[in-house]
């Protein structure tokens, strides 16, 4: 087991909390024992001095079996000396010579600590007779002992905490084990995922929360992983789709024209609509690059120039114009001057090509098409209008989504209702990047209408 791994770390953290823990408790079960052990001894002690000075005082005989012989039956051995004038009297037969020395108090009860100037210190309680003026009882006990019993304790401490010790991280690793187990099994789910089964979800039945909480999580990933392959998915086929059909009519008209000789006109007409497929090509390559740099969703700043909105729209027109003659269509503008924006030149010149090439491509020859350009309660608003064939009340849901196209659309290019392509989604883009909105409105008759309404400043 790594100690890098989370559960050798867990392992290791038990341990050492359990150590902290237990040296603490150890290091407080000494202090109440060693506490406990001395208060006992002075008791001891001070009974059975008391007693003998009762006794000698009432009766002035020292024939006590405490001066015979040493009491065995207590938990420290008690030897007792009667002393007069510095000069002992009596005293129970082990007591070693004290010889010279000095006593000193412990703390504020009876107990005081002889030391001698040769032999073990010894505990020491001593109370005066108080009919004998100069006479005193002394008890006396090893503190050898009492020490001996400290360090025995001490050293049981030590020995169970070196086998607890292992016993606790061995503890937390299993515990570590037992709880990472659903982590494992997450793991191993999360391995056998590819880019062809991100439709599964992860599954975590009786994980704590905390893990339940992190499946959520990633489940969520997944959902958004799975959304962004599948539109990466869905508009690298449409964007094939989308260019393999004007290749295929140049690759057609190319192949049929070298058949056989033809004229200069009718090589001027292959020319012409190869020419127009070509355009078709650039529009769509343009829209794919627009997309490819920023993606909708990006959240980066649109730059923030200035751009002369009236200015951008007739340009558009005069770009737009050559196509409308070719199929002899009217433009009706009414263009209001010096409307300016903030925003990217090209993205909205983008924009509105777009919807201008929506409404030639779609207006029958003849036709005529409508555009306003105005303010209207702080905002711009563009209005197109063309005279074709209508949007499809089932597909105007649908209009403003990628690549889309319907039914009718599908089934002929020529008489087909508006088709949404990478064209009105990019409008919509746009639109919305710059704080402003595009929708389909009402035309009142024949024909589809676009408004795009953007926030405006006076130049």
């Amino acid at each position: 087991m790594s100690a890098s791994s989370l559960q050798g770390r867990i392992a290791l953290g038990s341990g050492g909390l359990f150590f902290l823990l237990y040296t603490v408790a150890a290091a407080l079960v000494l202090i109440l024992d060693a506490r406990t052990s001395r208060n006992q001894l002075e008791a001891l002690l001070d009974t059975h001095a008391r007693s003998l000075a009762g006794y000698y005082a009432s009766t002035h005989r020292l024939d006590v079996p405490e001066l015979a012989a040493v009491d065995k039956d207590t938990p420290f051995p008690v030897w007792l000396r009667v002393v007069r004038q510095g000069k002992a009297l009596a005293s129970t037969p082990g007591l070693q010579d004290l010889g010279t020395g000095h006593r000193e108090k412990k703390d504020a009860g009876h107990l005081e600590i002889w030391t001698p100037d040769h032999g073990r210190r010894l505990a020491m309680v001593s109370y005066a007779v108080w009919n004998e003026p100069g006479t005193e009882v002394e008890a006396f006990s090893s503190l050898h002992l009492l020490n001996q019993r400290e360090r025995t304790l001490a050293y049981a401490l030590a020995a169970a905490g070196l086998l607890l010790l292992p016993l606790a991280a061995l503890a937390g690793r299993l515990l570590a084990a037992r709880a990472l187990r659903p982590v494992d099994a997450l793991v191993a789910a999360i391995r056998a995922l590819d880019s062809s089964r991100l439709d599964q979800r992860l599954a975590a039945p009786g994980a704590v929360a905390e893990i339940a909480h992190l499946t959520g999580e990633f489940n969520r990933l997944l959902v958004r992983l799975e959304e962004s392959v599948d539109t990466m998915r869905r508009f690298t086929a449409d964007a094939s789709h989308e260019l393999r059909t004007p290749i295929s009519i140049l690759r057609t008209g190319l192949e049929v024209t070298l058949r056989k000789d033809r004229t200069a006109e009718e090589y001027r007409e292959v020319l012409q609509e190869n020419l127009e497929e070509i355009e078709r090509i650039q529009r769509i390559v343009e829209a794919l690059l627009t997309l490819a740099r920023t993606q909708p969703g990006d959240e980066r700043e649109i730059p923030a120039e200035s751009v002369d909105f009236s200015r951008l729209v007739t340009g558009a027109l005069a770009t737009i114009r050559p196509l409308a003659g070719e199929k002899n269509l009217t433009l009706e503008t009414a263009i209001a001057p010096d409307i300016h924006l903030q925003g990217d030149p090209d993205q909205l010149r983008l924009m509105v090509l777009n919807l201008l090439d929506n409404a030639v491509k779609f207006t029958p020859g003849g036709g005529s098409i409508h555009l306003r350009l105005e303010t209207l309660d702080n905002k711009a608003r563009l209005e197109i209008r063309d005279d074709g064939p209508g949007i499809a009340e089932e597909d105007r849901p649908f209009i403003f989504d990628r690549f889309y196209r319907s039914r009718t659309t599908r089934a002929t290019r020529s008489t087909g209702s508006v088709s949404g392509g990478l064209g009105l989604s990019l409008v919509r883009w746009v639109a919305e990047r710059h704080g402003g909105t595009a929708r389909l409105i009402e035309t009142g008759g024949r024909g589809a209408g676009f408004e795009v309404v953007l926030p405006w400043r006076t130049g």
